[in-house]
């Protein structure tokens, strides 16, 4: 008895291997999209301005997770640096 081994198509493999990550990226985009639509200021630019500003977010939240993920922070520490952040930010521009 001679058993074949069937190979999967790639578009198999790279869902397998993709899938659940781009599943993840594409809900991260939607909930920054989502964000940008709510937001008082953002809001009101034109749709155009809305997608740029949902793509530099998701940019953003990507890298940040990256930081986290790197140093192992936890929500809260990076809540903390960006309120810091933002502080050290509002006393250079005043």
């Amino acid at each position: 008895m001679v058993q074949e081994t069937v190979k999967k198509s790639q578009k198999e493999r790279i869902n397998d291997k993709y899938g659940a990550m781009c599943d993840y990226y594409a809900n991260l985009l939607a909930r920054c999209i989502e964000s940008v639509r709510s937001n008082e200021i953002l809001s009101k630019l034109d749709p155009m301005g809305q997608k740029t500003s949902a793509t530099t977010l998701f940019i953003r939240v990507s890298a940040r997770m990256d930081q986290t993920d790197k140093e192992k922070l936890t929500s809260e520490q990076m809540l903390n640096i960006s309120a810091v952040k933002a502080q050290a930010l509002k006393a250079v521009n005043s």
